[in-house]
């Protein structure tokens, strides 16, 4: 067969089958060479076939428009260009100049995204309404259903017999069983009921399935579910372990659990939350036992007896334990399994880093217990000091009443000297202990309200060293001597008036 399609069926058989290429003549099926020859040699020669010079012109001017824009739309109207392929070609250019085989556009005609015209943004329709119109009714659905379950569990539960015979009861009355004569498979597996397989009904809804279809929800969480008290009564507490729970539903089993779910959801909080806030409560609970760490060994290194050196070291093995607490925490917070990369991983190394560098700032860098020989040596420099005060005190007075001229009698009631063993000139440095007190010179002393509050602060002071409370200790203490001061202040004067009496008789 020829692969001319204008041959003829004359011609078709007469042919040698040879394949003819180039710019032929549909008629004559000469090789004109080129398209104008041959538009000329069809228009001389074949004048009288219009329509076929017609279309043969559609033909070849369609063909020109391809071969000189490959990648033009045909389904696009374009105007008719009279300079020829070069208009056409410059008219397509996006640089607006006529070579077509330029460098700068070359590969923009290559680009067929680069001749398609933009789609325009179609309309938008918003399906919430709808969405919500189907939504509401159904949560609204499982709502009710569900605070109707959590209403019948709190009527079961409320008056739950111990035995199995008045709890079947009690569980029919509350919730009406559906009649089990008619049902011959179970709904949820389709099974036939017979000896082996028995009917069971749920205590919410009355509904009828089989044992293997059976769910089982425990008491306690029951209670919890019912708001009711976790602590059981008498009764729940006799119950045997199989009977230790309600048999449900899938159904109904499925909608507690979406409820307590639910709820857990809104009320618990993630692990690292937890953990993380037990952290910053040792944090908040350890900051005033550093303050009064500083103020003990303050208090120590001045020679001051309120404290003792066992008052600092149990101070300083509380901080050291609340700073292992602390470090264990935040390696556990490290620990918690988390994306890696993730933010969550991010917040948990800042947390443990945190946590280094407030023990080893706050905590271990705390300064260390003094010696007990400084102390001592302390405080007896204190104590020379308070008694070069008292002495001084004692010129200037000496002197004042020189100067005013007193009488002999006034001049022999002075002050006493250190020499008096007087418990004013070393009573706040007398033991290292501070359990000294002033001993009563008569048995009658015994009584002395004073004495008898002395002996109760001691105590109270003992039970807040105990607990570690050492501000409570500091004010006792300060307390304390008061109430001395003011029993030497007794013993003195009634001291002062045994020696004068002699003197007037």
């Amino acid at each position: 067969m020829s692969g001319n399609p204008f041959d003829s069926d004359e011609d078709q058989s007469s042919a040698s089958g040879e394949i003819l290429e180039g710019f032929l003549c549909p008629i004559c099926r000469a090789d004109l060479k080129s398209i104008d020859v041959l538009t000329d040699h069809f228009a001389r020669q074949h004048a009288e076939e219009e329509a076929t010079l017609k279309s043969f012109k559609d033909i070849f001017t369609k063909a020109k428009k391809k071969i000189l824009n490959p990648f033009d739309d045909e389904r696009v109207p374009s105007a008719p260009s009279p300079g020829g392929s070069s208009s056409s070609a410059s008219a397509k250019n996006p640089n607006g100049n006529g070579d077509r085989n330029g460098p700068s556009n070359a590969r923009s005609r290559l680009n067929v995204f680069n001749h398609m015209a933009k789609q325009q943004p179609g309309a938008e329709c918003s399906h919430f309404e709808y969405f919500q119109t189907i939504r509401n009714p159904r949560l609204e659905r499982y709502a009710s259903e569900t605070n109707k379950l959590i209403i019948r569990l709190h009527r079961l539960l409320k008056d739950l017999p111990a035995d199995s015979v008045q709890r079947r009861q009690h569980e029919q009355q509350t919730v009406a069983w559906l009649d089990g004569s008619s049902v011959k498979l179970c709904p949820s597996c389709a099974k036939s009921f017979h000896i082996a397989r028995r009917q069971h009904h749920c205590r919410l809804c009355g509904g009828i399935m089989c044992n293997d279809c059976s769910k089982f929800l425990p008491l306690e969480d029951a209670m919890q579910l019912a708001s009711l008290s976790t602590t059981r009564s008498e009764p729940l507490q006799q119950l045997h372990q199989h009977e230790n729970a309600i048999r449900l539903c899938e159904h109904c089993l499925w909608l507690l659990d979406t409820r307590r779910d639910m709820h857990e959801s809104r009320t618990c909080r993630p692990l690292l939350v937890q953990v993380y806030e037990q952290i910053r409560q040792l944090q908040k609970e350890v900051t005033p036992d550093l303050d009064m760490y500083l103020k003990i060994i303050n208090s120590l290194n001045e020679g001051d007896t309120i404290f003792t050196l066992a008052d600092a070291g149990a101070l300083r093995g509380k901080i050291g334990q609340v700073a292992e607490t602390m470090d264990l925490r935040s390696k556990r917070i490290l620990a918690i399994f988390c994306e890696p990369g993730s933010r969550e991983e991010a917040l948990k190394k800042a947390i443990r880093l945190s946590c280094i560098q407030a023990i080893k700032e706050r905590m271990l860098s705390l300064p260390p217990l003094p010696e007990e020989a400084h102390i001592r040596q302390m405080q007896e420099r204190r104590r020379m000091e308070t008694q070069q005060r008292i002495l001084t005190e004692q010129r200037m007075a000496m002197e004042a009443y020189e100067r005013n001229n007193l009488a002999a009698n006034q001049s022999a009631v002075a002050v006493p000297g250190p020499e008096s063993g007087s418990f004013a000139q070393g009573s706040d440095l007398q033991s290292l202990n501070n359990w000294s007190a002033p001993q009563a010179a008569s048995k009658s002393s015994l009584d002395d309200p004073l004495i008898e509050q002395i002996n109760i602060i001691k105590g109270y002071i003992k039970q807040a060293r105990q607990d570690m409370n050492f501000e409570v200790v500091e004010t006792l203490e300060l307390n304390l001597r008061e109430l001395q001061r003011e029993v030497y202040e007794r013993q003195r004067h009634s001291q002062g008036s045994t020696a004068a009496s002699p003197t007037e008789a």
